[in-house]
């Protein structure tokens, strides 16, 4: 009978801890080694079940794990991915969350001690922490996957990818798009990065709007909720910062707005029946459902 499966999660904030969760659920037999440098969140992991071994960063061992995922927040994944690899058994798999993929992926490309895919679970909310983690958080989600770099062994990468798409369908992954790494930052930048950086700016509006403050605060409802929700996401923030095309995005949407605020002046029956037009085909999109709330305490 072959040895159960050992995976190692490094960060268990809302992603990594609801990872941990929810193979838990769906790959009991799968050996979890939790790694987080909060010794509270490890406790809580551990009390929950959602991991069966605990170590912070600088004393894991990870030479005897198949797959190590890194969930830390964009800069401290990017900068300790070489040290990682390095203390990984050869050929092993390494894989991650960020959402931003051309760095990261170059970084897994300059090493050849072990296989590394790039991964985004397009999954998430407002929220931080394990406090935050839901097994069912992946539930339906689409995962995009990078192309395999590192070591060039072609049986280990082929088994590599077979562990990584096999994780996120336990994890409850409904769609596995493999793309290029800038393929990705592109398509994300219009998806998650811009929608994240127009949310802060509606958000640092009403936060320096003076006089108007409070009352703007008493008359905001489900509106500015809705837009601003993001804002409270520091992570898509921090990866944002590592898309090349974020930088050209947000000054093409600031040139939207005031084209918009142009038309708002000199011709406003036409700007309005083209925000009409905007909400006709935002009403026609077809997008991914919020994840279900969480169902923690997890099940003893």
């Amino acid at each position: 009978m072959a040895a159960p499966e050992r995976i190692a999660i490094v960060g268990l904030g809302l992603i990594g801890g609801s990872l941990a969760l929810a193979l838990r659920r769906a790959r009991p037999q799968t050996w979890i080694i939790g790694v987080d440098v909060d010794a509270r969140t490890l406790e809580q992991a551990a009390d929950e079940r959602a991991i069966d071994a605990a170590a912070t960063p600088d004393l894991v061992r990870l030479d005897g794990c198949d797959t190590v995922v890194l969930c830390t927040p964009a800069q401290p994944l990017l900068e300790m991915l070489p040290s990682v690899a390095a203390r990984m058994q050869p050929g092993a798999l390494l894989t991650d969350v960020c959402g931003a993929k051309e760095l990261v992926c170059s970084a897994g490309a300059a090493q050849d001690r072990v296989i590394f895919i790039g991964g985004h679970p397009m999954a998430g909310t407002e929220f931080r922490g394990y406090v935050a983690a839901n097994p069912a958080l992946f539930s339906g989600c689409t995962v995009a996957l990078c192309p395999p770099v590192g070591a060039a062994d072609a049986g280990a990468r082929r088994d590599a990818i077979r562990r990584v798409r096999e994780l996120w369908t336990s994890a409850g992954a409904e769609t596995l798009l493999d793309v290029e790494p800038d393929a990705h930052d592109r398509a994300v930048m219009v998806a998650s990065h811009l929608p994240y950086l127009a949310a802060a700016a509606v958000a640092e509006t009403l936060i320096e709007s003076g006089s108007e403050a409070m009352l703007a605060r008493e008359l905001a409802a489900g509106g500015f909720r809705d837009t601003t929700r993001l804002a409270g996401d520091g992570t898509v923030g921090g990866a944002a910062a590592l898309n090349r095309f974020v930088p050209g995005a947000a000054r093409a949407l600031a040139e939207r707005l005031r084209a918009l605020a142009d038309a708002l002046e000199r011709t406003p029956d036409e700007a309005l029946r083209r925000l009409s037009s905007v909400a006709d085909e935002r009403r026609r999109m077809r997008l991914p459902t919020p994840a279900p709330p969480p169902a923690k305490p997890f099940p003893r």
